[in-house]
């Protein structure tokens, strides 16, 4: 990922060094411009994903047997310990280097570091944020049942419990059928799918795996899971739109009327339609003729019964 958005800004990577790389850009703005889009590729990814922070330095160097050295190169070092994930610094020389129409800075402050007897004025990129629009994917949503009473009742090791044996089994299922998780709260769990046979054989996964460790390790906390399909709106860390409202008020709702079992799976009439064919269609059952959140009178929700 790094090679190949260096490579779109004329940058090529010099060394690297466990998880670090330094790269060299023909312009600062380049530069800038690569490190930009190799974050928001990281932020694409959900809540389970790595960070990068980026400093940009402008000045010679010299490569020796792939022994970089410079003085701009000890400056770089120096600021990048002062660079927060997901922040792109740069050094005064390269922020006046820049096409200031196009990659728009603010000062950071003025740092005393090592090696440097005077304060250091260090900038960052301002970056334009984007929304992100994930269209026509396959939601996931989860929920613990009595999650809230056990964290009341039970001391912190038992919530610890529950929530690696969640957070294992969610990453796996995720992991297995190509999904990504888009945020976690509490014990629930959003996670997008790019086709509607691995959403179902996750929520199948994921709704087998918790009734067993639940039976096993005592937790008495049902999951519940419902399946969307619809469009996801990102800004940032946030997300929004009818993808993520539709099954954020369906699932309690379904819940309630299902009533609690060890695993119950619910899908939307979107996804109902797309299983058409499929062994799951004819295990999709209705649970109500009447509407089932008011908020979306025509909604249609179906329980998936045992296989």
């Amino acid at each position: 990922m790094v090679a190949r958005l260096a490579a779109d800004e004329g940058g090529r990577i010099l060394s690297s060094a466990g998880d670090g790389f330094w790269l060299d850009f023909p312009s600062v703005t380049g530069a800038a411009t690569a490190a930009i889009a190799m974050q928001q590729t990281l932020q694409s990814k959900g809540s389970e994903r790595l960070s990068m922070r980026v400093v940009i330095g402008l000045g010679d160097i010299a490569n020796q047997d792939d022994d970089l050295s410079g003085d701009v190169l000890a400056l770089m070092a120096r600021i990048e310990g002062i660079t927060p994930a997901d922040e792109i610094y740069l050094t005064s020389a390269a922020t006046l280097a820049l096409v200031q129409s196009e990659i728009q800075t603010a000062i950071v402050g003025s740092f005393s570091l090592k090696g440097y007897p005077e304060p250091m004025l260090v900038h960052r990129v301002e970056q334009r944020h984007r929304t992100r629009v994930f269209e026509d994917v396959w939601i996931l949503l989860t929920d613990l049942q009595g999650f809230t009473r056990l964290t009341e009742a039970e001391g912190l090791g038992t919530v610890e419990r529950v929530l690696n044996a969640l957070a294992a089994i969610i990453t796996s299922a995720t992991t297995e059928f190509a999904g990504t998780i888009r945020f976690s709260h509490g014990d629930g769990y959003c996670v997008t799918f790019a086709d509607v046979s691995g959403a179902m054989s996750a929520a199948e996964r994921i709704g087998r795996e918790w009734a067993a460790a639940s039976l096993e390790q005592k937790f008495q906390c049902p999951i519940s899971i419902c399946l969307h399909r619809g469009t996801i709106y990102a800004f940032r860390s946030f997300l929004y739109g009818a993808g993520i409202n539709v099954p954020f008020y369906a699932l309690p709702a379904a819940t309630a009327l299902a009533g609690v079992g060890d695993a119950n799976v619910f899908a939307t009439g979107a996804v109902r339609d797309a299983l058409s064919g499929s062994a799951w269609y004819g295990r999709l059952q209705s649970i109500s003729k009447d509407p089932v959140v008011a908020r979306f009178p025509e909604l249609e929700v179906f329980r998936l019964a045992p296989g």
